[in-house]
């Protein structure tokens, strides 16, 4: 019992930290810049629109959500291992912020991995136990967005390495590597969101392509614009269908 008290306060104390890290490098800024700022020194095609992180106040509020929900879940036996690998993805999330804020690119794609672990065992060990509607959005919504942006997260950290590098594409052009990015992003949108039966992961990712639709569109990187649109309209129709296939399975 006192184990599973300290993984409560535990899971409290490292989400306000992660919080007040991230507040923090834009309040004060850390290292003299805010963390838009950084990523405009390293102008990737992949990155979308400002306006799009905006997903982070959801994702937070999610996670606060699950903190204060996680004491109806402090008796399930997969609770220790879920509350060990969220402190991990907090861990990672705070330190991702220094190591970007201090032009360590390197480091923050190895954190930014170390995060994209952490979360898609939290996802898979919250595949095991079946919940009630309640739970689900309480618990598991949270990490299903989550997971979803930093799958996003993880291919834009990439690419901004790979500028700081000053690769530029190689055999292909940037747009045409962003085109790719874009493509596979969406193939890998799709695979998770069918196997796990999770319709919700897709809506992150039709976000962040209506965010770098919206970045491009009538500018000269109209081959991107015009893809992350038709990708966005793809994951619509393929949450419609999800949507369908569970409420008829749930019939049966």
């Amino acid at each position: 019992m006192k184990a599973q008290n300290t993984l409560l306060i535990g899971n409290i104390v490292a989400l306000v930290a992660v919080i007040t890290v991230n507040a923090l490098a834009n309040i004060l800024p850390i290292n003299g810049m805010n963390t838009g700022q950084i990523s405009n020194l390293y102008p990737s095609l992949f990155t979308p629109a400002g306006f799009t992180f905006s997903i982070w106040s959801i994702i937070y509020l999610l996670l606060i959500v699950f903190v204060v929900g996680q004491f109806v879940i402090k008796d399930k036996p997969y609770f220790k291992e879920l509350s060990l690998w969220f402190l991990l993805s907090c861990l990672a999330n705070a330190s991702w912020i220094l190591v970007w804020h201090y032009l360590f690119t390197t480091a923050s794609v190895i954190v930014m991995l170390l995060l994209l672990y952490s979360l898609t065992q939290i996802v898979l060990l919250l595949q095991k136990d079946a919940m009630t509607r309640t739970e689900w959005f309480v618990i598991k919504l949270p990490f299903i967005f989550y997971l979803s942006w930093i799958c996003v997260a993880t291919i834009a950290n990439i690419s901004t390495l790979l500028i700081s590098l000053n690769w530029h594409g190689g055999f292909l052009s940037e747009e045409y590597w962003t085109v790719t990015m874009i493509v596979v992003a969406t193939l890998l949108g799709m695979f998770i969101a069918f196997t796990f039966k999770e319709p919700a992961f897709l809506l992150v990712l039709m976000w962040a392509f209506f965010g770098i639709y919206s970045r491009w569109v009538e500018t000269d990187y109209e081959l991107i614009s015009n893809t992350a649109r038709v990708a966005a309209i793809t994951l619509a129709v393929m949450f419609g269908k999800l949507i369908v296939d569970s409420r008829k399975a749930s019939k049966v």
